[in-house]
């Protein structure tokens, strides 16, 4: 698929407003939006923003606090595409150059990210799973010195990645030094008790970083406190 070319116009507006561009719908997450703005282009759910370039802000301040880390780093699973944000940042702010890849269930996503990814030669170094997250690490056999998880339904965590047998699949494709970071919603803290509950137990080193309306936990393999 051609990457979309922007309109000049269009970006310089986007500054002051934001310009919807399409608008489709996934096979899992319903309705979506794809919104110019500030220059850059979002992914919109209903109720929920999936991706949005370098400006995808919890995943952004996230990242920031394990900079360092990610200088040495070597390979990065991503579960959850969105129109790629992680990624993208990941290769332009955070001098990543090692292999990424991603896991992306919804069809429609994928080819949104395709279409949208603001540059072409770093999406052709992306490699993509059109697969379901439980299913591919059910089958994983490989170790990642970074994983990150963004899996939502529009507002929600899907209950299969509450389990405790998800989370440790995600502890043990961990490298040794590997880390983890999987977002969820404060909001939803009362409905995904259980998540929040196993993520403890599973984790219990981790700590939790509030990036505004996102907690995303972060746990870094091989530190016991």
């Amino acid at each position: 698929m051609t990457a979309i070319k922007r309109n000049v116009f269009q970006y310089c507006l986007s500054f002051l407003k934001q310009i919807k561009v399409e608008s489709t719908s996934g096979e899992y997450s319903g309705p979506l939006e794809v919104v110019l703005f500030e220059g850059r282009y979002m992914l919109n759910s209903e109720n929920a923003t999936y991706s949005f370039e370098d400006k995808y802000t919890s995943y952004r301040t996230a990242l920031f606090t394990i900079a360092e880390e990610i200088k040495s780093m070597k390979s990065a699973l991503v579960l959850g595409l969105g129109l790629g944000s992680i990624p993208y940042m990941l290769q332009t702010k955070f001098g990543f150059k090692g292999t990424i890849s991603c896991v992306e269930l919804d069809k429609t996503i994928i080819r949104l990210a395709k279409k949208y990814y603001p540059d072409q030669d770093l999406l052709s170094a992306l490699d993509i799973h059109d697969s379901d997250a439980l299913m591919w690490m059910q089958l994983n056999s490989q170790q990642f010195d970074l994983i990150t998880v963004d899996l939502f339904i529009d507002k929600n965590v899907p209950r299969q990645f509450h389990s405790e047998t998800f989370l440790q699949q995600l502890k043990n494709s961990l490298s040794a030094n590997g880390i983890l970071l999987f977002s969820r919603l404060a909001e939803k803290s009362r409905s995904e008790k259980t998540l929040i509950d196993n993520l403890k137990k599973v984790f219990p080193s981790a700590i939790e970083i509030d990036t505004g309306g996102n907690l995303i936990l972060c746990y870094k393999n091989g530190l016991t406190a």
